[in-house]
């Protein structure tokens, strides 16, 4: 089985537009210019159904699961959708309210998500909301992640290119370190393995048992420096702890991730299915 555990709702089936715009914004950066052509070796279809769209790169991929990761209240809804297109692959995970807000009960909101809407993990965004990972409002999160025994995914490390808030600054995974060892059955997944804190990331993860490491982003963005980084955490955690993520901006990008873990020559097949999605299988049950 091969999961790809970190995925956003795409919001265009219009794949040119992204790119027009995208070289606009990035000309000149070569991680841009690398995605470019490699886009133009992925056939795709030509549909207004992102979500009919989305399905076909999966397949192309083999990617037989995936994992939807919302980034506010709106996703939430957003990712019902999704899951009812097609229930057999989209995994719904969920964005709890980050915000001081006394009028929302969070235990309650978190609660009903779990129990009557089928959320099966959750999205932690507050170091977009200019908050740390060891804020209070990730209390509420942990504690039914440990009651339910539901993955965590939290943000680390950089934001997608074009970001134009400081969201590095709070994004050092070492806060973990402040509540990992308190909710031991909380699975936590250090998105990006945390980079540029890398070398914290894998720490952590050596630590505990229950934080992982998503390699989110960086097949495409630095292939040379992630295989430097999955030789690196290999030689200290093995492969059991490193989750597949392609965190794309559109389907294309799903297939173009997985082509080159499928053409790693530093890693057995077997540990590279691990990656791919057997390390996800057994965190989410399947």
């Amino acid at each position: 089985m091969r999961i790809d555990f970190h995925c956003h709702l795409f919001q265009s089936a219009n794949t040119k537009s992204r790119l027009e715009a995208g070289a606009v914004v990035f000309k000149g950066y070569r991680f841009y210019e690398r995605i470019a052509k490699k886009f133009q070796e992925v056939k795709s279809i030509e549909t207004s159904n992102i979500m009919e769209k989305t399905v076909f790169h999966l397949k192309n991929a083999n990617i037989d699961k995936v994992v939807l990761l919302p980034v506010n209240m709106k996703d939430n809804q957003e990712v019902k959708k999704w899951v009812e297109f097609a229930p057999d692959i989209f995994i719904p995970f969920y964005n709890a309210p980050e915000k001081d807000n006394s009028n929302i009960d969070v235990k309650a909101e978190i609660k009903k998500a779990i129990v009557e809407d089928g959320y099966k993990g959750f999205k932690v965004m507050l170091t977009f909301r200019g908050k740390k990972l060891n804020d209070q409002l990730i209390h509420p999160v942990l504690e039914a992640a440990q009651k339910f025994r539901l993955p965590v995914v939290m943000h680390c490390g950089y934001p997608p290119p074009g970001t134009r808030r400081n969201v590095l600054t709070y994004s050092n995974p070492i806060s973990i370190d402040e509540f990992a060892s308190s909710y031991p059955r909380a699975n936590m997944i250090i998105t990006h393995m945390g980079y540029p804190f890398t070398d914290i990331s894998i720490a952590l993860a050596t630590q505990y048992s229950n934080v992982y490491l998503d390699l989110s982003n960086l097949a495409y963005m630095m292939p040379d420096r992630l295989k430097e980084l999955l030789i690196r955490a290999n030689e200290i955690i093995g492969v059991q702890k490193i989750l597949f993520g392609s965190d794309g901006n559109s389907p294309e990008m799903i297939e173009i991730a997985v082509d080159y873990f499928d053409n790693i020559d530093f890693l057995s097949k077997e540990d590279i299915e691990k990656i791919l999605g057997l390390n996800g299988a057994k965190l989410l049950k399947l």
